[in-house]
């Protein structure tokens, strides 16, 4: 080999490190060998790169290749300085190593390039916000560098901060943004980045102040050159905006106050693929990518490849590989973590081992968590496992709605034999046995698990009140049989090996004393907390963050009662018997101990105070004629529902006429609307009983024990030396009708 040839040969490796090519995790991450698998790859580069935006995909194409939504220009979060600009345009591959945004102006001379970065720079600074004044804060470098390589960040990026060309790349940060503007940007990226590929991880302002510090630590900081407003940049930016126009940037990005708009080229399936942008050395007016012959050979086989459906799993491993997914999450047949990252996954639970300090397999999540719980995960919402310190990161409403949709359908679990519920009564479960089975002389499940708030006996798991929320019941059921086919290598033992009981509750039936565990975790609210977690004195029901409701035997409202706790303090009593609002106070709530304890004890009272007593009887009446005394029956019960906050709408019906029944809390009193379906004439509704009733306006009212009433359209009348105030039932030609009133007491 002569010595040049031994140089190159040398140099060749070095050369070919150095050449900036374009990052994405969906294809880099994954192997290419196979002809589907290098297909597969394509179909994410064209999807990443958003071909689509300047080539229309064939009508047989639309489920392979979607547009992506490239970053906004410009916002109050994706600012852009004059000095930044100028270097990004000239060649955006040096200053963020790996970027999928193209070198337009690859082709231009020297001269025709600094003219060209001239006219687009001044046209673009014009389209930024104003810049606000904000507080400049401190943070600590150090601190920002623990949590980026602790909260996720190091999983998508390199593990130092800095480009490598081989993770997605931060560019050089601190030429591009202010601290203030950094710190708005990681506290909600998808404002200018709605392509979900930088999620917002959720954080406090004060986290972020930290992390901004460790990522503008490096080099000089950023410089605001304010570009002047002379005739001969007046005239730079017009030709940067017709610039604009004919570089076609207007297809990918969308910008504050402009109304370019997008200039398609050729269709994709009309392109000559040895031309264009996938050419070793794009021509004129084509966008330069900085592909690896690998990346343009997959492009070039998707392209090729004869259009088909894709399956619902198909479609979702696709937007999960979009989404990087697989750097935090396993999932089969699609891949997992890089195990050289491991070391970023950290716990406070070191004693729940890897459990607690890896984000959860994927594999058949779909078929785990109810839609609205997938949903809530997606959006970066209620972890449930504050031990891992890895975040769930939020990568907005589009992303949520569909891997929700296509997870489910994908996931679905073929012949999987419903729980029992509603009308097998006989066969389900008892709440009284899943609290035994629960407690220290069941199963004990409470030495592992934290349950409502209250710590475990032992190690500090999940918390189990999550569950019904969170789970689907049959999953619940199936991975309580056999927990390691669902998670190998989990510490959760089964109950129920083989489906065979080990405890003797139920006579060992094994279906019945799963759902007792189910019914217990749905009904905890209104229950007692198993044995060896439950102390003496933490009977009180205390409403925290939704309405408390809790069927008990009460005073004043008999051995049917629905009480509702209200967080505001204010609460009331349901006498589900005579179908009517009994009582109302204000303060605690109530002391479950009677009720847990012995039902047969003395009735429970109010614990609060203020405490209004209304009367007795149904609450609504068929009166032919007002003199008639009111009736003792009439209504039937038929339950209640529960409101998305937790709300209880009561639920009754006279003869055919339906009744929903729903109390809110307004100031110190409560709002109380009723809606009626099915006319039927001369019903009335009776609010309250009293010796007198005073009234200095039309349709207010007050009782000797202060309670005030604002009623439209209400009267009073006299029955037996007693006054009632009622209202009555005035139906639309559609047989509907709503009443709203008020009760306000001190």
């Amino acid at each position: 080999m002569t010595r040049p040839a031994a140089i190159i040969a040398c140099l060749l490796p070095l050369w070919l490190v150095a050449q900036p090519v374009v990052v994405v995790p969906g294809f880099d991450r994954f192997q290419h060998d196979a002809p589907a698998a290098q297909i597969a790859g394509g179909e994410v580069l064209i999807n990443e790169l958003n071909c689509i935006a300047c080539h229309a995909a064939d009508k047989e194409q639309p489920q392979r290749f979607e547009l992506r939504p490239a970053p906004v220009l410009f916002t109050a979060h994706n600012p852009a300085s004059a000095g930044w600009l100028k270097r990004w345009l000239n060649a955006p591959h040096d200053l963020k190593r790996g970027t999928t945004m193209p070198d337009l102006l690859h082709s231009l001379d020297q001269k025709d390039k600094a003219n060209a970065v001239e006219g687009l720079r001044h046209y673009l600074v014009s389209l930024n916000p104003p810049l606000e004044t904000r507080e400049v804060f401190v943070g600590d470098s150090s601190t920002g560098k623990k949590l980026y390589q602790s909260i996720g960040c190091a999983q998508c990026h390199s593990p130092d901060a800095k480009d490598n060309g081989k993770d997605l790349p931060l560019g050089e940060l601190q030429q591009k943004y202010s601290q203030v503007q950094l710190i708005e940007f990681l506290l909600n990226p998808l404002h200018s980045r709605p392509a979900g590929r930088m999620p917002r991880v959720p954080m406090a302002r004060k986290e972020a102040e930290h992390l901004t510090r460790f990522l503008l630590s490096d080099g000089p900081l950023r410089k605001d050159a304010i570009l002047a407003k002379s005739p001969d940049a007046l005239k730079l930016r017009k030709e940067g905006k017709v610039l604009y126009q004919k570089l076609k940037c207007a297809n990918c990005h969308t910008t504050r106050n402009s109304n370019v708009v997008a200039d398609l080229s050729k269709p994709l399936a009309k392109l000559d693929l040895n031309q264009g942008c996938l050419s070793a050395k794009p021509p004129k007016r084509a966008p330069h990518f900085h592909l690896s012959v690998k990346q343009t050979k997959a492009i070039t086989a998707a392209i090729k490849a004869k259009s088909t459906a894709l399956t619902a799993q198909e479609r979702t491993h696709r937007r999960m590989r979009q989404l990087n997914c697989t750097a935090c999450h396993t999932r089969k047949d699609l891949g997992g973590p890089d195990v050289a990252r491991d070391k970023f996954f950290l716990t406070t639970g070191n004693d729940l081992g890897d459990e607690g300090r890896l984000p959860p397999p994927l594999t058949g999540v779909g078929a785990k968590l109810t839609e609205s719980a997938l949903h809530t995960v997606l959006r970066g919402d209620d972890a449930v496992r504050p031990y891992m310190i890895t975040r769930m990161p939020d990568f907005g409403e589009a992303h949520a709605k569909f891997l929700v949709k296509h997870l489910a359908t994908a996931d679905a679990r073929t012949n999987v034999k419903p729980t029992p519920r509603e009308g097998n009564e006989n066969k389900v479960g008892r709440n009284r046995y899943g609290r035994e089975l629960m407690g220290v002389k069941g199963l004990n499940c409470i030495t592992c698990h934290q349950l409502s708030g209250h710590k475990s006996l032992g190690i500090q798991a999940m918390d189990l009140a999550h569950s019904p929320n969170r789970l689907r019941p049959e999953w619940f059921r199936d991975y309580l049989i056999n927990p390691a086919v669902f998670r190998p290598g989990t510490r959760m033992p089964s109950f129920w090996p083989d489906g065979k009981a080990v405890s003797p509750a139920f006579g060992r039936n094994t279906e019945r004393q799963i759902d007792s565990l189910w019914v217990y975790l749905n009904e905890l609210k209104q229950t007692r907390l198993p044995e060896g977690l439950e102390k003496k004195g933490s009977f009180e029901l205390k409403p925290d963050k939704r309405p408390i409701v809790f069927r008990t035997f009460m005073e004043g409202a008999g051995t049917h009662a629905i009480a509702i706790g209200f967080p505001t303090g204010i609460h009331a009593a349901f006498d589900s018997e005579q179908v009517r609002w009994a009582l109302m106070w204000h303060g605690k709530f109530l002391d479950a101990e009677s009720t847990w304890d012995d039902r047969f004890t003395p009735l429970a009272p109010p614990l609060g105070e203020s405490i209004i007593t209304l009367g007795s009887g149904p609450a609504v009446a068929l009166l032919k004629k007002l003199e008639q005394p009111w009736p003792k029956d009439g209504l039937q019960m038929q339950g209640y529902r529960l409101a998305k906050d937790g709300t209880p709408t009561l639920l009754y019906s006279h003869n055919t006429t339906k009744i929903t029944d729903t109390l809110t809390p307004r100031g110190k009193g409560l709002r109380r609307r009723l809606e009626f379906v099915g006319a039927k004439d001369n019903l009335w509704v009776r609010l309250a009983t009293a010796k007198v009733f005073l009234s200095d306006k039309p349709g207010v009212w007050a009782t000797e024990n202060k309670l005030s009433i604002i009623a439209p359209n209400s009267q009073v009348r006299s029955i037996g030396g007693m006054s009632e105030l009622i209202v009555p039932v005035k139906f639309d030609d559609s047989g509907k009708a709503t009443i709203e009133i008020e009760w306000h007491w001190q």
